[in-house]
């Protein structure tokens, strides 16, 4: 059953805006723009549909209550600056096959974390949260890897609460994009 995964913690923010609310973004240098490329094996395995809307291929872009403070949870990077993370599971359709790409298009300091659930549970791991920064992208193919929906862990990071954008796509299905606020507020 696909899910989405959140954790609770009391957390007041401010509205939502259309641009980060820092200038700063999450991954360093160019790699930020790099998209992240994942494999079957990073995959939790095959999903039956939850009845979720399905954005170009893709399941659990549109995030009931993702405008609940309590769902953000902070992190600090290296350098001291504060994010923010969603917790969003996402499953590709074996429609889009043979992968899908999920981009950011909005704001620009806003990135996804998407990998292994080791992997995943390792980044969460980190003290500061500097692994999880640094290994966020703006992009991230999801690969279809059976005859349902593939499911992967991860999330969103942003450095206050955002509307953001993706962009959803595939060489077999038509791009979309969806809209979605991530901290109170509205898109």
């Amino acid at each position: 059953m696909i899910v989405l995964a959140t954790v609770f913690l009391g957390v007041s923010l401010s509205a939502c805006t259309h641009g980060p609310a820092r200038p700063s973004r999450p991954a360093s240098g160019g790699t930020a723009s790099m998209p992240l490329s994942l494999r079957c094996s990073d995959s939790v395995g095959q999903q039956g549909q939850d009845h979720e809307t399905v954005v170009g291929g893709v399941e659990g872009l549109v995030l009931p209550n993702s405008d609940d403070p309590a769902d953000l949870i902070p992190v600090r990077a290296g350098d001291g600056t504060r994010y923010y993370i969603y917790k969003a599971f996402l499953a590709v359709s074996a429609a889009a096959a043979p992968f899908a790409t999920v981009a950011i298009t909005r704001p620009a300091g806003a990135r996804l974390w998407y990998g292994s659930p080791s992997r995943i549970g390792d980044l969460l791991a980190t003290r500061s949260g500097q692994a999880l920064v640094t290994a966020s992208r703006s992009t991230v193919r999801l690969p279809v890897c059976g005859p349902r929906f593939t499911g992967f862990v991860g999330g969103i990071i942003v450095s206050g609460p955002a509307c953001v954008t993706f962009k959803v796509s595939s060489p077999v299905a038509r791009a979309a994009t969806v809209r979605v606020p991530i901290g109170p507020g509205r898109c």
